[in-house]
């Protein structure tokens, strides 16, 4: 798509996700407001009127763009591109008051992902990245830490909290990485996980059976701040995501594979 285009849709996707994030800084009672859509997979209230908030902030300036929603699903449009919107990434950390969650929207045109915005609401700020232009954080360039020791460095591991079958072999996985890495965290969202890692917070940053809505943003902030990354998918379409800095890349994928 052309450039002009893309930045058109950039201000809007910055706008929809600063509306979002008043709104859902003016609305955290409804975290409270709660329903499970599987296993340990929950949608609050918030969830499904931030989605409908950045939805309408895209229509009223592009209606024959697709979207792809976590809570919508798939509007396919006439246009050529496409929005990758998830409202609320860690609807967990948000239905417990925890400050990690994040506002994601990313846009996909026939060349792969254009841009993405992930903001984070309660702690006031904003990770961003055009493609071909690099990554920010609230208007300043980030980029990945390549020259600390691993041995000092941070790693976000995940444990597969929906899918407790697969529980034991991501644990022989952590104890690779507690051998290589100075300490783990979980921070409950995809986006953010990513964001840290592009920002040199992190390092490496391991998760299983995500969807697109969860990464999409975030991949290109981390791919655009330098670093690199390993997307696995399953049977079932979800996708297991590797990712970390270069310098820290084949160390990571030896702790996966063993």
């Amino acid at each position: 798509m052309d450039s002009a285009l893309l930045k058109d849709r950039f201000a809007i996707a910055w706008k929809a996700a600063e509306l979002a994030s008043s709104f859902l800084l003016s609305h955290e009672s409804l975290r409270k407001e709660i329903s499970e859509k599987a296993e340990n997979d929950y949608v609050t209230k918030a969830d499904k009127e931030c989605e409908r908030i950045i939805i309408s902030a895209i229509q009223e300036s592009f209606p024959e763009d697709s979207i792809y929603g976590e809570e919508s699903g798939e509007t396919e449009g006439k246009g050529k591109g496409r929005w990758i919107i998830d409202p609320i990434d860690g609807t967990v950390d948000f239905m417990a008051s925890f400050p990690a969650y994040t506002v994601s929207i990313a846009f996909e045109d026939d060349e792969g992902i254009a841009f993405g915005i992930v903001a984070v609401p309660r702690q006031g700020e904003t990770f961003s990245a055009f493609r071909g232009e690099g990554a920010f954080l609230n208007g300043e360039r980030i980029r990945t830490d390549e020259t600390t020791p691993l041995g000092e460095t941070l790693a976000i591991l995940v444990p597969p909290h929906r899918f407790h079958a697969a529980l034991h072999g991501y644990i022989e996985k952590m104890e690779r990485f507690y051998y290589s890495f100075t300490d783990m965290r979980s921070i409950g969202s995809a986006a953010l996980s990513l964001c840290y890692v592009a920002a040199g917070r992190c390092t490496a940053y391991y998760e299983l059976r995500l969807h697109l809505y969860d990464v999409a943003a975030g991949l290109l902030i981390l791919r655009e701040a330098g670093g690199k990354y390993s997307i696995q998918e399953g049977p079932d379409g979800t996708l297991d995501i590797a990712a970390s800095s270069v310098s820290a890349y084949a160390a990571m994928m030896e702790c996966i594979n063993g």
